[in-house]
């Protein structure tokens, strides 16, 4: 069966229904698909069936378990059949100790992550989707208690055409999500102090984290080309909400354990100089600057990154902008001012040069 056509079935049915369809349709492409041998065991005491089954071929017996009122364990069992290549599927529910499931013939079936669910489920009944969903994909990093208070934080401002929301150089004080309209991106020149316009943002883009992650300056001026509506969390909502679910911080000594066995990669977010200067071995260069739009496009969704920079500042922003696009991330702490181990580059053989 396609994705599509079971996607549009699946939603009609009492656990799915409350999703939207692109909602269902994440949640299935993000399930992993898996085989059963005949015989095997998809789900067996003491744990039983934990995880949401979407069965898509096979022949599986369910044995469900339950105390009696006379306290004496009772058992029912049935089969499950669904045909290869055929119009149907099979439902079954998250259902703990209660249910066994062992295959008795070759089976192929979806397994949907119950958490991943309630917290979807839990959005939709919090009326967080009042709201376009991809104006508020940042939020779905928050642990799901949070979100209520996240969304009764957010203002909406109206904006006219050529007003400008940040300027470059005062401090940051709020982040924004543009719910309607589009905004360009002014960089001053260091050479020339002229200015150019360096990024487009359209409906459900933010911007203005850099400075709060940082602590910095606007290091750019945001302009309205068309009038709008945003979004507005203000910095101490911002630092208490959203900082912290979104930047997860590594120090050096667990940084070298998860490069060396594999587990990651690092991610230099510095510029194309420093980069060539000196680095960790194996880097990755996505300078912080195109982190919004080509550089993250072209990283492996897969792949966890630690993002790195001289003393860490810029690698918490990269490891922000990276998570909100759906990335796995994390911040090393100090940057390589901390890091002791190994670097490779054009200093390094300079400094180790006759």
């Amino acid at each position: 069966m396609k994705l599509n056509e079971l996607t549009q079935r699946l939603g009609a049915t009492t656990l799915f229904s409350p999703l939207s369809r692109e909602q269902l349709q994440g949640l299935l492409e993000r399930s992993p698909k898996c085989s059963a041998k005949a015989g095997n065991w998809l789900a067996e005491q003491p744990k039983g069936l934990c995880h949401h089954l979407v069965v898509l071929a096979g022949d599986i017996e369910v044995q469900r378990t339950w105390i009696g009122d006379d306290g004496v364990e009772k058992s029912h069992t049935r089969r499950v059949v669904v045909e290869r290549d055929g119009p149907g599927f099979a439902l079954l529910e998250a259902a703990g100790s209660q249910l066994c499931l062992r295959a008795l013939l070759d089976s192929e079936y979806l397994m949907i992550d119950p958490d991943e669910l309630a917290d979807l489920l839990g959005w939709f009944q919090l009326g967080a989707f009042v709201l376009p969903e991809p104006h508020l994909k940042v939020f779905h990093r928050l642990p799901l208690e949070s979100v209520a208070i996240a969304i009764n934080r957010l203002v909406e401002r109206p904006v006219a055409a050529g007003e400008i929301i940040v300027r470059q150089g005062e401090p940051g004080d709020h982040y924004y999500v543009i719910l309607s309209g589009e905004a360009e991106v002014w960089q001053l020149d260091d050479d020339t102090g002229m200015p150019t316009m360096v990024n487009r943002l359209v409906d459900g883009d933010s911007f203005g984290e850099e400075a709060l992650l940082a602590d910095s300056v606007r290091t750019a001026s945001v302009t309205m080309v068309s009038a709008g509506s945003l979004l507005v969390l203000c910095k101490a909502d911002f630092e208490a909400l959203l900082g912290p679910a979104m930047v997860e911080e590594v120090d050096v000594a667990a940084a070298k354990s998860l490069l060396g066995s594999g587990s990651a990669r690092p991610l230099d977010c510095r510029n194309p100089a420093e980069h060539a200067g000196i680095r960790i071995p194996g880097s990755v260069l996505a300078p912080l600057t195109g982190l919004r739009h080509e550089a993250a496009s072209a990283l492996e969704p897969g792949v966890t990154y630690i993002a790195y920079c001289d003393t860490g500042r810029r690698s918490r922003v990269a490891a922000f902008l990276l998570r909100e696009r759906g990335i796995q991330a994390m911040s090393l702490i100090g940057g390589l001012s901390l890091w002791p181990y190994e670097m490779e580059g054009a200093k390094v053989q300079e400094l180790g040069a006759p």
